[in-house]
């Protein structure tokens, strides 16, 4: 019989997450091919969004009614549909306790490592990013692991997707702030309970990060973890594979550093202008002073004119918008394969 926590003897959960376009997917994909643990398929707020409706809709679950009808809306909602594995709903209600939040998304996640064969799980949610107190609050004993990205390869990344910050600017205030706060945080819990990771070390450095990781959550290393790439078919939707065209490919060293190729003089100099410190904290290389540029003060003030997208946003409005690289890119494999 599962206890209300994960199981028999269960392992601290472990939190894995980081700002869009950082890796957290591959990073998710490598621990997930782990024998021993259990990482579903991101839910994307999931948690959080129903965390934010307890008291409204379920009542802070304080009847056993309450803690049913919170199970079944998570079982019918579309991410959790999308987890390969079957939940049983008797199995997910078994003596779950009353007022008890993380209670119930441990249960969906032990389940869900049972189902694998697993006797651990961890979590892969961007939301966490933001979100790390409550999730705090939930399991006092959880780990986090924050992967961290070169902010000018996310800004780039991000200028890729349907989503995302607006522009370049944009994306470095967010990538300073968010990455520095969460920081702080991580320095509250203390080593044994929050680490990092750098993008690039992953890429670079597999299986040295890899042995870090494992340290990290208390399990050894395993050269499964190398062949994450078999389980892409089973655990990514087809219809969702387009988001990392790369996933069941080797750790590629070309998505490492490159702003140096992609980025223009003058979309750097936006960058740094905000995110300089930030960079050479996280040791990463930048300017020891900032270029003055014209052209980079127009362009700053272009993306200040345009802050969140504007432009986008007012041309899908007439009819005029565009799909995003990645969207085009998937459409184009689709139609070599048909």
């Amino acid at each position: 019989m599962l206890d209300h926590r994960g199981g028999q003897g269960a392992q601290a959960p472990t939190f894995l997450f980081g700002m869009e376009r950082s890796g957290t997917t591959l990073l998710s994909m490598m621990v997930g091919a782990h024998p021993r643990v259990a990482v579903p398929l991101a839910t994307t707020g999931m948690w959080v969004g129903f965390a934010e409706r307890l008291e409204h809709d379920f009542n802070d679950l304080a009847t056993r009614d309450d803690v049913v009808r919170l199970v079944d809306a998570i079982r019918r909602h579309a991410r959790i549909k999308l987890w390969d594995a079957e939940l049983e709903r008797d199995i997910l209600l078994e003596d779950l306790p009353l007022g008890d939040y993380g209670a119930v998304v441990a249960r969906f996640h032990a389940i869900y490592a049972q189902a694998k064969g697993k006797t651990c799980w961890a979590n892969v949610d961007i939301a966490t990013f933001d979100d790390m107190d409550r999730v705090n609050a939930w399991f006092k004993d959880a780990r986090f692991l924050h992967i961290v990205r070169d902010g000018r390869d996310v800004a780039l990344s991000h200028q890729t997707m349907p989503y995302g910050a607006g522009n370049i600017a944009e994306c470095a205030r967010a990538w300073v702030q968010r990455t520095t706060t969460n920081a702080k945080m991580g320095r509250i819990l203390g080593p044994q309970r929050y680490m990092t990771i750098r993008f690039e070390d992953l890429v670079l450095d597999t299986r040295a990060s890899l042995d870090r990781i494992c340290d990290f959550i208390g399990v050894p290393f395993d050269e499964q973890m190398l062949r994450y790439g078999d389980m892409v078919e089973e655990k990514i939707p087809e219809s969702r594979r387009w988001l990392w065209p790369a996933i069941s490919s080797p750790p590629q060293q070309s998505k490492v550093g490159q702003w140096r190729r992609r980025m223009t003089r003058s979309q750097r100099i936006v960058f740094e202008g905000t995110a300089n410190r930030a960079l050479k904290d996280w040791g990463y290389e930048a300017y020891d002073k900032i270029p003055k540029s014209a052209a980079a003060h127009l362009l700053d003030l272009w993306y200040h004119l345009d802050k969140g997208g504007r432009l986008r946003r007012l041309r899908k409005r007439l009819g005029f918008g565009s799909i995003s690289l990645l969207e085009r890119q998937a459409g184009n494999s689709r139609e070599r394969a048909s």
